[in-house]
């Protein structure tokens, strides 16, 4: 731009005398044009400077790299991942993808501790705060003399969040692949990206309540009987029972444990099992849709980030497979006869469920009866457990003395 001006100024002079009046109109404005320029490209440059914000090639060169989180072997867009959904809520922010962020958090925590990124929900907190929006940095819970706003355990989800930008900013929330540790195959790495990148609960609640709908529909209109009808429709059944089973085998693949250890994957196993009663009881295949899409649809409200966790000797005992697997099936009969009531449907669903009872306590006894103890929590909660709002603020106290 200010070559430009120059070139235009430097042509002016050769313009007859009755252009001349020009030029010096463009000498006065001259000055004002460069501020002009200036504070045009200001803000793109203090955005790129202020902020600190790793380039989005070099953070995708080191989506797949592998680190030690949640007591197992991922790539690192799964502590990513986990990590900007736990603060804001989504799985970017500002258009930056989460590897970027947590590395730009890695080089830059005096930055991004400062930044508007922790989602809060509630009014109430927000107007503590003194927040225009609906979100906050970390910072800003704390006030000008370095006290926490609120106390301890007053909002856990918050302290939760704080105390997750606390493990992030000390570098304890994921551990970089330590020499001589046997790395993941690579197929097991391409396995947990393509999980992690496919919405898998977000396509198939949303597929399953259409289609209840569409099965809804025809049979008002009396066109459900055609074979052409019947055959599509169950081919769409198969297609979703289909991608929730590949969802489930890779979760399977990469946790190498059958997915029935958390309140999340227990979900899934219910709407797999809807889905599956829906693709042979074609006179329960609404109610059974139904059950599948709202399973699936709380298991997308109450688990953004599922986790995929090693477990403890005593979750990997085939009696709580099968204990859960049938207590599951029962559970899922139960809420397809809340929409359509069955006598033989309720026979079979009390059945189960009594078999899930026996299988449950013959698991118990064999769990504890043997010496292997009470299971110890595990994942995200092992390190909140450590960490309280006592030492998220001798943190805060210790960051401030160093700022100045």
């Amino acid at each position: 731009m200010s070559l430009w001006i120059l070139a235009i100024t430097t042509s002016l002079t050769c313009l007859p005398k009755h252009f001349r009046w020009l030029l010096r109109l463009i000498q006065k404005l001259k000055s004002k044009l460069f501020f002009a320029c200036f504070i045009l490209f200001l803000p793109i440059n203090t955005m790129a400077t202020d902020t600190h914000i790793v380039e989005r090639a070099q953070a995708d060169s080191l989506r797949s790299i592998q680190v030690i989180y949640n007591d197992r072997l991922c790539p690192l867009n799964t502590p990513a991942s986990d990590f900007i959904v736990k603060l804001s809520g989504k799985h970017s922010f500002q258009g930056l993808t989460a590897e970027q962020i947590i590395l730009s958090w890695i080089s830059y925590p005096q930055v991004w501790n400062n930044i508007p990124i922790i989602k809060v929900k509630q009014d109430n907190i927000k107007k503590h705060l003194g927040t225009n929006g609906d979100y906050a940095s970390f910072f800003d819970f704390f006030d000008e003399n370095e006290n926490y706003r609120f106390s301890s355990g007053q909002y856990p989800d918050i302290e939760e969040k704080l105390t997750l930008v606390l493990l992030q900013t000390r570098g304890s929330f994921f551990e970089w692949l330590p020499e001589g540790v046997q790395p993941l195959s690579k197929s097991k790495v391409k396995a947990e990206l393509l999980y992690n990148d496919i919405p898998w609960n977000t396509l198939l609640f949303s597929s399953c309540f259409i289609l209840a709908f569409i099965i809804f529909f025809l049979r008002l209109k009396n066109k459900v009987a055609t074979k052409k009808t019947h055959y599509t429709i169950l081919a769409a059944k198969l297609s979703l029972t289909l991608i929730l089973s590949i969802s489930l085998a890779i979760r399977w693949y990469i946790s190498e444990h059958i997915p029935l250890s958390n309140t999340y994957e227990t979900l899934q196993v219910i709407a797999l099992t809807s889905l599956v009663l829906a693709c042979f009881m074609h006179n329960q295949a609404t109610a059974a849709l139904i059950v599948a899409g709202a399973t699936l649809l709380v298991a997308h409200i109450s688990a953004l980030d599922p986790q995929v966790s090693s477990l403890t000797p005593i979750l990997q005992s085939p009696w709580l497979s099968s204990h859960v697997t049938t207590i599951m099936i029962s559970y899922c009969l139960f809420a397809m006869l809340l929409v359509r009531p069955d006598r033989t449907m309720l026979i079979w669903a009390e059945v189960l469920l009594a078999t899930g009872i026996i299988l449950g306590a013959i698991w118990a006894k064999t769990a504890w009866g043997t010496g292997i103890g009470i299971p110890k929590k595990h994942g995200h909660s092992s390190l909140y457990s450590s960490t309280s709002i006592r030492s998220i603020l001798a943190y805060y106290r210790g960051f401030a003395m160093k700022e100045t």
